[in-house]
């Protein structure tokens, strides 16, 4: 049996195979959105703890089914050791398994991978925080949308154009809204 002992207020927490135990009891967590009351995580009005990791690859890993299984085990494992929140990519743009191959051009394949990857993390009580780009040239990020908009006669200079340009800004918003409706 896996036990971690967490002192957090003047409340004694521990993790029992991946169940919070709060001063003997077993906290039975509502499946509400996370939101903040001051400067605390509440779910349901009580407190949430962040116990995270970061797994940026697990889209990836759902879209081949030959691999798609280690979405699983990973979360599984999660869930064993009290884990609650795990970042992972909402995005690939452009590239090998790219989730968005141009501006507002989607793999669907791809699209379903990120969607397991939720069920899953969902069955094993595992929240998710999903970055929709990032800063980096890695999986595509703010680089991507300014070379698609180089691409298409748009006169942008820097990866920072990003947060200016206007055309960059409207790829990135659209990718932003197709995300939320899928």
């Amino acid at each position: 049996m896996f036990i971690d002992d967490i002192d957090l207020s003047s409340q004694r927490s521990n993790v029992v195979n991946g169940k919070q135990v709060v001063n003997n009891e077993v906290v039975v967590e509502q499946w509400g959105l996370v939101k903040t009351k001051g400067t605390q995580f509440v779910n349901g009005g009580k407190p949430f703890y962040v116990n995270g990791f970061n797994a940026y690859w697990l889209m990836i890993l759902a879209a081949d089914q030959s691999t798609r299984g280690k979405v699983t085990e990973v979360f599984k494992q999660a869930e064993a050791i009290g884990l609650t929140v795990c970042r992972t990519w909402g995005f690939n743009d452009g590239g090998w398994r790219a989730l968005q191959k141009s501006p507002s051009v989607y793999d669907e394949d791809v699209f379903k991978a990120l969607d397991y990857v939720v069920s899953e993390a969902r069955k094993y009580r595992i929240r998710l925080i999903l970055p929709l780009t990032n800063n980096w040239d890695g999986y595509g990020g703010k680089a991507r949308y300014v070379k698609w908009a180089r691409d298409a006669g748009v006169n942008v200079t820097s990866d920072d154009d990003f947060f200016s340009d206007q055309t960059v800004k409207t790829y990135f918003k659209n990718h932003v809204k197709v995300s939320i409706k899928t």
